[in-house]
């Protein structure tokens, strides 16, 4: 997905000729978003949400008014104390899942690492180590193909996976744990106390092919365990982005198909272990043993590159 920007976004790759999306600023009153929306206001912690199927916005006022409509444009109006690198985690973030919910994917809140060859998305609860584990696969040589929005579509049947932004946010026992110094690193935000932890590559332009599901839990030890398919359709509907909008935004069903299309489509496991990250080296060990393991045995899916 090509993204015209009139707001600067450093670290993205150079896209081809044409755009998919733009982002641009704008002036956005309180008038015209609900000319454009058509929707009562929904009152959230620090935020004002307008959600319908073909528009959604959202007004942080220490940030700004951003609209998102149609899955093609962004706009965005800064609040007068807002600094431009502070509307970045918004649009990579927020505004980033609404457009792709518009434009028809399943959006899970997940993290994605291309490991030993295959595509595996890291699902689980805020604070179970989605983040911690990709970056530290990414420490021992494995691609990041997305961190916390993994956008999913289909291709008869095949499910595919689009990059994302090549960083991961991290608190700094996290940075730690993956290797790095938290000092050299810069916040996400200034309001943030998460850092960016830079995870360049550029080889991963187009969409790759979703290989496996990862359900991560916690216990007192480590094992991976094959996953019946109604838990992990469960997993799937409970770390859908902005799941409680579906319905605001008319994709309820097409998103329980697109779960169901899913579940019969890759394969899925549990990974267990102590929430510690003393044993993440083992975790990490174990799961590149896993899915060379499910490679050889051709469990898992080989994964294809596009362009698309």
């Amino acid at each position: 997905m090509n993204i015209d920007s009139s707001i600067r976004m450093p670290d993205l790759i150079s896209g081809g000729d044409g755009s998919d999306v733009t982002f641009r600023f704008g002036t956005l009153t309180d008038e015209y978003l609900d000319s454009v929306v058509r929707t009562p206001i929904i009152e959230t912690p620090g935020c004002r949400v307008r959600v319908s199927e073909h528009a959604m916005s959202f007004d942080w006022p220490i940030i700004g008014k951003f609209l998102i409509t149609e899955g093609r444009r962004v706009v965005v109006e800064p609040a007068p104390e807002a600094l431009e690198e502070d509307l970045l985690p918004f649009l990579t973030g927020p505004a980033m899942i609404a457009l792709l919910h518009q434009r028809g994917y399943l959006v899970l809140h997940a993290s994605c690492v291309l490991v030993n060859g295959i595509a595996a998305a890291f699902l689980g609860a805020k604070g179970f180590g989605k983040s911690t584990l990709a970056a530290c696969l990414y420490a021992r040589g494995h691609s990041l193909i997305s961190d916390d929005i993994v956008p999913i579509y289909f291709a008869d049947r095949t499910p595919w996976t689009l990059p994302g932004y090549p960083r991961i946010k991290l608190y700094a026992d996290s940075v730690v744990a993956a290797g790095r110094d938290p000092n050299r690193l810069p916040f996400i935000h200034r309001l943030i106390e998460k850092h960016s932890f830079s995870c360049p590559n550029d080889s991963l332009f187009g969409a790759v092919e979703l290989g496996a599901l990862y359900i991560l839990d916690k216990d007192d030890s480590t094992s991976i365990e094959a996953l019946d398919r109604s838990r992990t359709f469960v997993e799937l509907i409970t770390n859908t982005h902005a799941g409680h909008h579906l319905v605001r935004l008319n994709a309820q069903e097409r998103h329980f198909r697109q779960c169901q299309e899913l579940v019969c489509a890759v394969p899925s496991f549990q990974i267990s272990r102590p929430h510690d990250f003393t044993t993440i080296d083992d975790v990490c060990s174990r799961l590149e043993q896993h899915i060379f393991d499910q490679k050889r045995t051709k469990s898992l899916r080989q994964p294809i590159f596009s362009d698309i």
